[in-house]
């Protein structure tokens, strides 16, 4: 079962729409994690393939952090540098010289390896075996590289949206968060199962538990990596290793005087005030920069350095003073009142309104209530 899915989710991320490089890691990522889970089925359905597809496992599994990796990379628009196609080979490549060991070892070496567990005579089977725990122990390490590089990415990420949109939540791939940590939970299922399973007199915990665990990540993977995420108006700016381009860097090259970024500011503050744009959920840069009449660059500009705001936190700040006079008269609801003046969702209001004004809504509709009094 865990097999079939991972196969449809191969096949449909060939088939879906999107950008092209994250529909290969994707289909890479599925492929590689059925070749691992299809061992049960190797096992009862093609015995005398076993000794050829267990080796060949290592490889599989030395690269899969990999793909992960890279996937969530294109999903969030970093470009791999050079030099990254290389590092990233390095251990799959190692596996695949180690696995063409095994398939060289004569017939009756490669039972008593895979089929009996025990360790035949002779160098080569044993350089073999020391090798394979060598590059599983820097596996761990390097998985664990990986999973940091990508929560930092995501953050990155993140960050980088708020200079592009007021409203973050559809675009930001939290389901990622869900997915490495489904992914690190079937990692430390399957160390334990292969634990157990070899130096416990009690299997503490079964395959049949880690294939089951498998088939959710899959399922998760299948649910959210495969439903069209909302196309974005531009891209965030981004620089080769996919963190954000610090401003005094980002707009050296920029001929946007002071006193030019002074009048844009003034547009802008006008726009909110007479136009009230922040009612708009959907409001994003480049609808500001139409509306102003100013190239977005410029816009973003003069709201870094004369307002001393990203694009999201200034929106939020105009949301948040208009929420205020709802609250405090409380003839709605904070959610009614959260959707009335822009915001998406309770819990995006809840945090904005905190981070601008020190108190939670319900907190600040309780003190202006006792200083009515």
């Amino acid at each position: 079962m865990t097999a079939g899915i991972a196969a449809a989710g191969a096949v449909a991320s060939l088939r879906g729409a999107g950008d092209r490089r994250a529909r290969l890691y994707l289909m890479a990522s599925f492929g590689l994690l059925s070749a691992i889970v299809s061992v049960p089925l190797v096992i009862a359905f093609a015995r005398p393939l076993y000794v050829f597809h267990m080796p060949a496992v290592l490889p599989v599994l030395l690269a899969l952090s990999v793909t992960v990796h890279r996937y969530a990379n294109a999903r969030t628009g970093i470009a791999e540098p050079p030099l990254a196609r290389w590092r990233d080979g390095v251990l799959p490549g190692a596996g695949l010289i180690v696995t063409l060991g095994y398939w060289s070892l004569p017939a009756g070496a490669k039972d008593t390896l895979f089929v009996e567990g025990a360790l035949p005579p002779g160098f080569l089977p044993s350089a073999l075996v020391l090798m394979t725990i060598g590059l599983i122990l820097i596996w761990c390490l390097a998985s664990l590289g990986y999973l940091i590089a990508t929560v930092r990415a995501l953050g990155a990420y993140r960050r980088r949206l708020k200079a592009l949109y007021s409203n973050t939540e559809q675009y930001e791939l939290r389901w990622i968060d869900g997915f490495l940590a489904l992914l690190v939970t079937l990692w430390v299922a399957a160390a334990l199962s292969l634990i157990s399973d070899n130096f416990s007199p009690r299997l503490l915990f079964p395959g049949e538990l880690v294939l089951l665990l498998a088939a959710s990540v899959l399922l998760f993977l299948i649910a959210f990596a495969l439903t069209p995420e909302p196309a974005e108006e531009t891209d965030p700016p981004v620089d080769g290793r996919g963190s954000e381009i610090p401003p005094k860097d980002k707009y050296t090259r920029s001929a946007l005087t002071p006193d030019r970024a002074e009048r844009i500011a003034d547009r802008i503050e006008t726009a909110m005030r007479r136009d009230a744009l922040y009612l708009d959920a959907n409001l994003s840069l480049q609808k500001l920069s139409r509306h102003v009449q100013t190239p977005q660059n410029l816009v973003s500009q003069s709201l870094n350095e004369c307002l001393g705001k990203t694009f999201y936190d200034y929106v939020a700040r105009w949301r948040i003073e208009a929420a205020k006079p709802l609250i405090e008269a409380g003839e709605a609801s904070i959610l009614t009142i959260a959707l009335e003046v822009g915001f998406n969702s309770r819990s995006t209001f809840y945090k904005a309104f905190k981070r601008e004004t020190g108190l939670t809504p319900k907190a600040f509709q309780e003190r202006c209530r006792d200083i009515d009094q």
